[in-house]
């Protein structure tokens, strides 16, 4: 079973009901919804048809939440699309049109961007990057009423709705927009298990989208991810990985805003900490790009997954490949491929960090995980079966990496879903009352199930007593299968 997590983006190429049954057959573990694009309507449409699917392929399957956050666009041009040479000055304002601004004279051209008070904080010096970094300018005048002239550095093509990025500044931009805090309060009424905030600045950024979710959730809250791609959110990695309940390294954005040569080593920080602290990490952004257009992935993308994988990422994810891609359900297929190929390898320390005795947080639950790991060391154990109320147990084993399978037995289908991300877990939610000697039967009779063991094996019980109160791992049995539970089952 491959332990690395998929996550799929689900957009035009992938819309339909028989696209997202047979991603989930290839091996989507998360769904993951991009809210800068669609409707509501379309939202509810896509949750509809991931659970429709889970249900009848008996799997689960978690829903992701892009929220937007405050993106800066390229809302108009002076022309519907400008081919820019080098050395070629533009207008840049804020404004939802240019015919609403009044025309800068010495200028070639104009561009307008979103209305976040961005603009008039730039400096002379500092760069513009637009569309990813392919056309890019120097602020050389800054003019009153909030616009700068700014001479093309790199000449290219832009149209309306590219992304717009300043590489150089300090500019504030708060991280939750009010249609944000409309749209988390909408995922949280679509029962989304995780809800990923974007352009993360600081762990405050989080400590208010947890706010959000607490006025509109009381149970079963969707799990918070903070999106890494800002300079600002580096220099406070580790407070914002306290924070949140997973970390995505959005390589996009971050590749524009810091020097590409340094992504990699940042990529390699934020999972390596994610991995210390605990917490899950996707690795994300152009993971097989070439496939959008191609059946068949680069060898250099085929890398760049494995890679991520001997770093210790959690999940890889898919974007335009799944979403608006030509071969979204061969994309799913190969990263499935190289994700299992490159899991064989991962007990050469020569290519893992893992190996290292991971810092421990001085709580029960840590002690107790740890154990486990070494347990499974030592005596033959075929499978690790974690009884959760909340999902807590599992996801912290998870942390340790057991070389064994790991079950997250979920007292509700809100625990099995937030158990989506983590690293070798595979989550699914008890049919009995969540009571201690019934749950844990039924746990271990379902590695017999999954073919992970059978009668007289021995498999690793992981659990909490008393049994259904959330967060209190305290309790370690090594179990043999078709054993009574308790003695006095016998």
């Amino acid at each position: 079973m491959r332990k690395t997590k998929i996550v799929c983006t689900i957009g035009p190429s992938s819309f339909a009901p028989e696209i997202v049954e047979e991603m989930i057959r290839l091996g989507m573990d998360v769904a993951r919804v991009n809210f800068s694009h669609g409707s509501r309507a379309e939202y509810r449409t896509i949750c509809a048809n991931v659970r429709k699917a889970a249900r009848r392929l008996d799997k689960v399957v978690g829903l992701l939440a892009d929220i937007p956050g405050p993106k800066l666009r390229i809302t108009d041009l002076s022309a519907p699309v400008l081919e820019l040479s080098e050395d070629e000055l533009i207008g840049v304002v804020e404004s939802d049109s240019l015919a609403h601004v009044t025309p800068i004279g010495h200028v070639d051209a104009m561009v307008s961007t979103t209305t976040l008070g961005v603009v008039s904080q730039l400096q002379v010096g500092n760069r513009i990057s637009f569309a990813d970094g392919v056309v890019q300018a120097e602020v050389v005048e800054v003019i009153s009423g909030g616009a700068v002239a700014a001479r093309v550095t790199i000449a290219g093509t832009l149209t309306p709705r590219k992304g717009v990025n300043f590489p150089d500044s300090h500019v504030k931009i708060p991280a939750l927009t009010p249609k944000d805090k409309e749209l988390i309060e909408f995922a949280c009424e679509e029962r989304f298990d995780f809800i990923a905030i974007s352009f993360v600045g600081s762990a405050f950024d989080m400590i208010e989208a947890r706010e959000v979710v607490n006025r509109h959730s009381e149970f079963n809250k969707p799990r918070l991810v903070a999106k890494i791609e800002r300079p600002s959110a580096l220099k406070e990695i580790r407070e914002i990985i306290m924070n949140s309940d997973a970390v995505m390294v959005a390589r996009g954005d971050l590749g524009v805003e810091i020097a590409p040569e340094d992504v990699p080593i940042e990529q390699k920080r934020i999972i390596h900490l994610c991995n210390e602290i605990g917490k899950p990490v996707i690795t994300a952004t152009q993971m097989l790009e070439s496939m959008v257009h191609a059946p068949l992935p680069t060898r250099a993308e085929a890398t760049d997954v494995a890679t991520a994988i001997f770093d210790g990422t959690d999940a890889i994810m898919l974007s335009a490949e799944t979403a608006a891609g030509e071969f979204p359900l061969e994309s799913v297929s190969y990263m499935d491929r190289i994700a299992r190929r490159a899991e064989t390898e991962l007990t050469n320390v020569s290519l893992t960090h893992l190996e290292r005795p991971l810092p421990l947080t001085h709580t029960v639950a840590d002690a107790i995980a740890l154990s486990a790991q070494q347990i499974c060391s030592t005596l033959p154990i075929k499978a690790v079966v974690a009884v959760t109320e909340s999902g807590h147990s599992a996801r912290v084993i998870s942390k340790f990496r057991p070389d064994v399978e790991v079950l997250g037995a979920a007292a509700t289908a809100e625990a099995a879903g937030s158990l989506t991300l983590s690293f070798g877990v595979t989550p699914f939610v008890l049919h009995s009352s969540f009571r201690g000697e019934e749950a844990m039967l039924e746990a271990v009779n379902k590695t017999i199930e999954m073919k992970l063991a059978k009668n007289g094996d021995l498999v690793l019980v992981v659990a909490g007593i008393p049994f259904g109160v959330s967060g209190r791992t305290n309790l370690l049995k090594v179990q043999v299968v078709g054993e009574p539970v308790f003695e006095q089952d016998r």
